[in-house]
């Protein structure tokens, strides 16, 4: 079977010319907060198909699932992100996180497609024109009814308990891991003190000096998830269209980047009860970096949720968190991923390029990657760095890096995904480039925007030269527009350095 891309999807769901259970057809209509009972319709619809398990809405369609040309009362900007997260935010309890994509179908207009998750341990309530909350799932019709009988509550509330499950399995996980991490700990430093006193005894030295980052461990660490990454694109049953193809050289064609987590004398914290700070963390990544998706994002779905594991790495037993991403997703919109939390405070998130995805997608004859997607990148892997340490009181210094993949002979495009426009007509000539950086707790928390842009002039210094100054594009006053323009698509995103949520005293 071939691998999905959301038009593909779109041509599936239409086929039968009538709804399923997982898909909603709504015709242009008003959303906004003056139609209160367009708003509660599709809060309703939305609620009724994350009780299902999951599905998608789109709008444009009629009830027989026949695409409407476009609207030049509703067009796209009626539909951004932010209008259906803000309309599910005052209608929806709890929240629900769906996706917004803007499918450009094979007639030309592009239609707006909400990606609805599945509820969670709770039912998802709604709001109906009156404020009042029910309980609403999808019935034959198909329908989005509130619930009125045994069958619909019994077969709800089995799934809720499928979750609770996971989550308690959960925390039985995390609670092994953090006392085999405690262990493992308090071993390694007593024998580690034994060591050196009886060093001092015999040399007469001192306590030495705090000593390089391991970076050979982060490195390994680092090399397995990607494996795993490269493991799971390869399972595809991949079949003989672009896009297939263009999956199949996500093998090769990918960033493995992340962070570690160290104290003042540069060893690995012991990451204690990941799965809450993991929580935590994606919550807050919300705020600041979400597009759509965001690093280490802690989906809830029982398939897709993370789960504790245990790795064997150069020799070394670690037990870690996993976040499975690539084996779950059928629909490919653009980007897959994959990420490790270890044990010892590795953070490790490995992903393919969206330029390729746009690139097929527009018919772009060259191959590329752009400023702002690099942001977007750096900037998500900081956000999620900078939120951890704010919340692990041990963590005095990070260490940053990245390994980009398959570099070799793009260009540098301007503006956010096509690449039609370049910075410089220069080619990366290698196809693998790394970064590093050091920072202190101090740095990453107190000056945001220094420490992203230290990140981001090494990549970028690629494409450097007579035509392109990375120090010269990377400005407050250039990254703030960005992330405007971001901001006006619907994206969630805002640097660090102008969001009190994780601002500390730090002394």
């Amino acid at each position: 079977m071939s691998i999905l891309t959301d038009v593909q999807q779109m041509e599936e769901d239409l086929r039968h010319r009538s709804e399923k259970l997982n898909v909603e057809f709504k015709a242009w209509m008003d959303i906004s907060k003056s139609n209160k009972d367009g708003q509660a319709k599709i809060a309703r619809h939305i609620a009724a198909i994350a009780n299902h398990g999951g599905g998608r809405l789109y709008f444009g369609v009629d009830d027989n699932g026949n695409p409407e040309p476009s609207s030049e009362k509703y067009g796209p900007d009626h539909y951004r992100s932010d209008a259906i997260h803000n309309l599910l935010k005052a209608r929806l309890e709890p929240h629900v996180q769906c996706e917004v994509h803007f499918t450009e179908f094979t007639n030309g207009v592009t239609y707006p497609v909400v990606h609805i998750p599945s509820h969670g341990t709770t039912p998802i309530t709604a709001k109906d024109e009156h404020s009042f909350m029910h309980v609403y799932v999808r019935s034959i019709g198909p329908e989005s009814v509130k619930v009125s009988n045994f069958q619909h509550w019994d077969i709800l509330f089995k799934r809720c308990m499928r979750f609770r499950d996971v989550e308690a399995v959960q925390t039985r996980e995390e609670d092994e891991l953090t006392r085999t991490q405690a262990m493992t700990k308090a071993i390694t430093e007593s024998v580690t003190a034994s060591v050196l006193r009886v060093l001092a005894e015999h040399t007469g030295q001192g306590p030495a000096a705090a000593r390089d980052v391991d970076w050979t461990t982060i490195t390994a660490f680092t090399e397995a998830a990607r494996q795993e990454f490269v493991r799971q694109i390869n399972s595809f049953d991949f079949g003989n269209t672009e896009t297939d193809q263009q999956v199949r050289e996500i093998a090769e064609k990918h960033v493995a980047s992340g962070y570690a987590l160290l104290d003042a004398e540069n060893n690995f914290l012991t990451l204690e009860r990941p799965h809450g700070l993991l929580r935590t963390a994606s919550d807050e990544m919300d705020n600041v970096a979400s597009f759509g998706w965001h690093d280490f994002i802690v989906l809830s779905n029982s398939d897709v949720s993370p789960r504790t594991r245990l790795w064997s790495i150069d020799g070394k037993d670690i037990t870690g968190v996993e976040g499975m991403r690539v084996d779950a997703k059928t629909i490919y919109f653009g980007e897959y991923d994959y990420w490790r939390a270890y044990g010892n405070s590795v953070f490790v998130t490995t992903k393919s390029y969206r330029e390729d995805f746009h690139r097929l997608r527009n018919g772009t004859d060259h191959a590329f990657l752009t400023s702002v997607n690099l942001f977007i990148r750096m900037h998500c892997l900081l956000a999620h760095a900078a939120i951890v340490t704010a919340n692990v009181s041990g963590a005095q210094n990070i260490a940053l890096f990245t390994d980009h993949r398959g570099l070799k002979d793009r260009m540098l495009g301007r503006g956010f995904d096509y690449g039609f426009r370049v910075h410089t007509h220069l080619k990366a000539l290698e196809d693998r480039y790394f970064t590093r950086l050091v920072v202190t707790r101090t740095e990453l928390l107190r000056d945001y925007f220094g420490t992203l842009k230290r990140l981001c002039v090494p990549i970028l210094e690629i494409w450097g030269g007579s035509h392109f100054d990375p120090d010269q594009w990377f400005t407050r006053e250039n990254i703030n527009q960005i992330v405007a323009a971001l901001q006006k698509e619907g994206s969630i995103v805002r640097l660090l350095d102008q969001e009190a949520s994780v601002q500390e005293d730090i002394s």
